[in-house]
């Protein structure tokens, strides 16, 4: 007899949702995580000073609020210690160092429009427009992010038959730097569109990037920004809890080293120790196609020129040298008032400051006059710090690997104080060293150790490329999570939608309560 019904190897917060829903309907499931705590890339810890709580890797939660299998959760997670702190108004902060008050973009639309016609009120116009075309495609960009990826075609014959619809679809094949230049006038509105655009690590010619325009413009103003009090671990903490509570079982310290095949089915887990696990139901796998397939399995049992698609798939060569602070003062921004009353902000200088840093990248040159991601969580949720205190994230993307041969672990302390910092402060009145109370680095090589799944620092689950997204992701022919073995699933940043905290590990949870007949197929796709 089988141990479980289901067992999952990872417990990343993908592989935790996906364990909630399938206990929510009565499964019996075993979530194997290597560390000795789970969450994966959403998960927070004091690794400045005591009081201190950082979120190590993802911190802001927008997209997880459009999935509506996690709605259904909510409540029940929410009884396990999950709750959300809102950006009610301000959401984030984009400072100038060059001229005028910077943009601020808030929870109200009209109000980031007022914000952008400071510096261009056609720009503004336009933004609106994006903004409002949004209400018409809503429930189909819910419905595509959370469903298995229709048919490559099916974008096309739902716009190719009408002048807007190809005028659109023509649209989407630009890339974001296209896009933006095409339809913004302004350098520095269009350095902040742009920056914006790229949060998912794409690089800015990248085609087909443009359409996530018409979905990330309005998402922030139809759906918000949130955090978890106490740390965005507290939502892997919650499932967890969630998971247990409901006869399910986590366990940690228990690394996956094999799939167990027998009879062309998935039957379970080997782990690190010896001990296998089985499932009579199907394995799922949120590990990265790598760990999955090329370590996991024998080549013999998956099928033929399999392995030869999987080292084919693309990780990027972009990773993020970043600093945790333990602060005892918020950054003080220099321009408009409302950017201090924002917890993130975003510093992206003009168009050319962001064309530099990609070819440095390119180069394999550390950038020299790099753009900037901070957020002080502590300013909306006090309890991640002690009273009157502050943490604060700074990061910027960088290349994987150097030209020069240096390593990022030692280069990273020097080029993060000496660079990063001093464009903080470009930006900012009090972030002297004074201010700073203790330093926490990550890089590319510390950044791989965390997490197996940051293949070589790169923290998306792969390139989010034409060849890799939707019906491509993470392959052709198995986009559908499921996996080349019967009973096999997969789930996690490698498959579509892509990296994110999205709580996506739903999609896969529906899936197999599918073939297990729990539940009905939902066939009305729509655009």
């Amino acid at each position: 007899m089988a141990d479980y019904d289901v067992v999952i190897a990872g417990g990343g917060h993908n592989a935790l949702m996906c364990a909630a829903m399938l206990v929510k309907n009565g499964l019996s499931v075993l979530v194997a995580e290597r560390n000795d705590y789970v969450g994966g890339g959403v998960i927070t810890r004091e690794v400045t000073e005591p009081g201190y709580k950082h979120d190590l890797f993802g911190s802001s939660h927008v997209w997880i609020h459009l999935n509506p299998d996690f709605q259904v959760l909510r409540p029940e997670l929410e009884k396990h210690g999950l709750k959300y702190i809102w950006s009610e108004d301000q959401i984030t902060g984009h400072p100038n160092k060059y001229e005028g008050q910077g943009i601020v973009v808030y929870k109200d639309v009209d109000k980031t429009c007022d914000s952008i016609a400071e510096y261009s009120s056609a720009d503004a116009r336009r933004y609106r427009e994006i903004h409002d075309e949004f209400g018409e495609i809503q429930d189909g960009v819910i419905k595509a992010m959370f469903s298995p990826p229709a048919p490559p075609s099916y974008l096309f014959q739902g716009l190719e038959n009408n002048p807007e619809g190809l005028r659109r679809l023509r649209d989407y094949q630009l890339s974001s730097r296209q896009f933006t230049l095409e339809n913004f006038e302004n350098d520095h509105v269009r350095a902040f569109i742009l920056g914006w655009a790229m949060a998912p690590q794409t690089l800015p010619d990248q085609l087909g990037t443009a359409q996530g325009f018409y979905v990330m413009i309005p998402s922030i103003h139809f759906f918000g920004q949130a955090i978890p009090e106490g740390g965005s671990g507290m939502l892997s903490e919650s499932l967890k809890s969630y998971i247990e509570a409901n006869g399910g079982t986590v366990r940690t310290g228990a690394t996956v080293r094999k799939f167990i095949v027998e009879n062309g089915e998935c039957i379970g887990i080997r782990l690190d120790d010896g001990t296998d696990i089985t499932a009579s139901k199907g394995v799922v796998s949120s590990l990265d196609p790598y760990q999955t397939f090329l370590q996991g399995f024998d080549e013999r049992e998956l099928p033929s020129g399999f392995t030869d698609m999987v080292r084919r798939f693309k990780f990027g060569d972009v990773t993020i040298a970043r600093v945790h602070y333990a602060l005892h003062e918020a950054p003080q921004f220099k321009g408009h008032s409302d950017i201090n009353k924002t917890a993130f902000q975003r510093m992206f200088g003009t168009v050319a400051d962001i064309d530099k840093q990609y070819l440095e990248m390119a180069a394999g040159v550390a950038p020299s006059d790099p753009f900037l991601w901070t957020a002080a969580w502590s300013t909306m949720d006090p309890t991640r710090a002690p009273q009157g205190k502050h943490t604060l994230i700074m990061d910027t993307f960088v290349p994987v690997d150097l030209a020069s041969g240096e390593d990022w672990e030692a280069l990273g302390p020097s080029y993060i104080r000496n660079t990063l910092l001093t464009q903080l402060r470009n930006y900012t009145t009090n972030m002297n060293d004074d201010n700073i109370i203790a330093e926490y680095v990550d890089t590319g090589p510390s950044l791989a150790r965390a997490n197996l799944c940051f293949h070589r620092g790169v923290t998306t689950g792969g390139e989010r490329t034409l060849a890799q997204m939707g019906a491509f992701r993470p392959f052709p022919n198995y986009a559908e999570y499921r996996g080349p073995v019967k009973k096999l699933y997969l789930t996690g940043p490698s498959c579509h939608p892509g990296g994110g905290i999205s709580g996506m590990g739903t999609i896969a949870a529906n899936e197999i309560l599918l073939d297990l007949g729990v539940k009905e197929e939902d066939d009305d796709f729509e655009f």
